[in-house]
Order: structure tokens, then C-alpha cells, then sequence
């Protein structure tokens, strides 16, 4: 890792998360798929899931503050959300900072996206959660028309934190994500590059955005970035897009994932239906 941006604890913190995601995915049951296959996607690892029958996929792009996560972290989510939807799931193993900073994880997904493109499913849905949403953000304003719609769960844009809600829950309360934590994963996705470069980041003062698919947006009522993800389906709704915003009460961020929580599985059912509606 680059030491020069920062420092020992931030970095050992960094792999200590990083290992921790893999213990518990040791330990996760791992839902039987028809058919999973390591790919290349494009020149990006990438892991593809296809439920029997599947006509139709979703390009899924983790979270985890665009340091964390990988095929082994997120090996069991994109399991369920192709057992529950019904859709083939493509993840891609996109670079992490701080080893490789911004744009290399925009520049992997769209390169997964484009050969996603090309392998002849009927419909493309982009679903992200966290920086991954980020990066589904991004993909769908370089191709509205490549996809029929959006799932964007609680998204992290907003490099300058003036959206956020830096006490949800009240003060004193502790949280899975606190603004802190989220400076330190802008600062080590970025190193110094400029957010204005890259759209999906100031999606929230982009002028218009007209044309986008439909959207579903989901997010968790004890979480800094519920009042981002708010502001994007406003601005959704405001230009016409059709959006659905669900926010699951009394769960903090990174829920979504999550195989010990209700509203986990509600979120994932809320997606099937969803998909069934397009």
C-alpha cells in the first residue's frame, strides 16, 4: 500500500477490515446457483452467476469505501441476489485503494459493463450499494440506455460530506459508518485527484438528469447517508425518472449484505419485485 498518504493505524485498519470480511465469508452459507463461472470480464476477474433459465442480468459493484471487498467478501450476497431475483449477477473484482486510486475502480466496472453488454442477456439492471452505488451511478450516466433500470442502495457520493447526516440516530449513538470513516475512504479513493472529474461523484449538482432509468433506491434509517441517498432520488423524481425509495428502519449501513437482520431480506425481496416490474 502507499504509505505516503497515510498512515500505519489507517492502514492496518484497512487490513484488519479486509481480513475480517474474509473470516465471515468462511463461515457464510453459500446458496447453490445453476451455473458459477470466474470470468474475464473484459480484462477485469470477475465471478458470473446464472440462475437456471436466466435471460437477463444485473451488473452488481460492491461497497465497502472502495478499500474493501472482493469474489471472496461478496461471494455469498451475489448468491442470493441471483437465487432471489432470478437474474445472472456479474460482479467484478474492480482495484481497491489505496494500492490503486481513483479512477481505477471506475475505469474496471465500466469495463466489466461493456462485456456484460455484449453476452447477449435481454435485459441489463446496475445495482450498487454503498461505493458501489457510486459506481452503478457512474455507469448509468455513460449509458442510460444500456440499462432498463437502477438499484442504488444508500450511495456514496458526495466527496464533500455536506449531504450527510452525521447523527442519524441521535448523538451518542454509535455507528457502523461514521463521517470520520467516510473522509478516510474518500481520502484514500482520491489522493488528491480532483471529484469534479468524475460525475457520479457530484451527481447531486449535476444539472440535469433527464433520461435516466428508473430507479429503485434503498436505504438504512440509521445511516450518514440517508439524506444523500434522499437527494438522489429527489433529483431523480424532480426530472421525471421514476423512482422507488424505501428506507428500512433501525438498521445501520452495510445492512443490505447482512444474513442477521429481517430487513436484509426484505431489501432483497424489494429488488425482486422491483425487477418484476420493469
Amino acid at each position: 500500500m502507499p504509505s505516503r498518504h497515510f498512515s500505519e493505524q489507517e492502514l492496518a485498519a484497512v487490513e484488519l477490515d479486509r481480513a475480517a470480511d474474509h473470516a465471515a465469508a468462511a463461515v457464510e452459507t453459500k446458496l447453490p446457483v445453476a451455473r458459477v463461472e470466474d470470468v474475464g470480464a473484459g480484462a477485469v476477474p470477475a465471478r458470473l452467476y446464472v440462475p437456471e433459465g436466466a435471460r437477463d442480468a444485473l451488473l452488481y459493484l460492491h461497497g465497502g469505501g472502495f478499500v474493501m471487498g472482493d469474489l471472496v467478501s461478496h461471494d455469498g450476497f451475489a448468491r442470493r441476489l441471483a437465487a432471489r431475483t432470478g437474474w445472472a449477477v456479474l460482479m467484478p473484482r474492480y482495484r481497491l485503494a489505496p494500492e490503486h486510486a481513483w479512477p481505477a475502480a471506475d475505469e474496471d466496472c465500466a469495463a466489466a459493463a461493456d462485456w456484460l453488454a455484449g453476452e447477449g442477456f435481454a435485459r441489463l439492471v446496475v445495482v450498487g450499494d454503498s461505493a458501489g452505488s457510486a459506481l452503478a451511478i457512474g455507469e448509468v450516466l455513460r449509458h442510460p440506455d444500456r440499462y432498463v433500470a437502477q438499484v442504488q442502495v444508500y450511495p456514496f457520493v458526495d466527496p464533500s460530506g455536506q449531504s450527510y447526516d452525521a447523527t442519524p440516530s441521535g448523538p451518542g449513538v454509535a455507528l457502523d459508518l461514521p463521517v470520520e470513516r467516510c473522509a478516510m475512504f474518500w481520502r484514500m479513493y482520491l489522493q488528491g485527484a480532483d471529484p469534479a472529474l468524475d460525475p457520479a461523484l457530484q451527481v447531486l449538482d449535476r444539472p440535469s438528469l433527464v433520461g435516466q432509468p428508473p430507479a429503485l433506491v434503498q436505504l438504512a434509517g440509521l445511516d450518514v447517508l440517508t439524506a444523500t441517498g434522499r437527494r438522489y432520488a429527489d433529483r431523480l423524481a424532480a426530472d421525471g425518472v421514476p423512482v422507488r425509495t424505501v428506507v428500512y428502519p433501525g438498521v445501520q449501513h452495510g445492512f443490505w449484505r447482512r444474513t442477521d437482520t429481517e430487513q436484509a431480506g426484505a431489501a432483497l425481496g424489494d429488488v425482486a419485485a422491483f425487477l418484476t416490474t420493469l
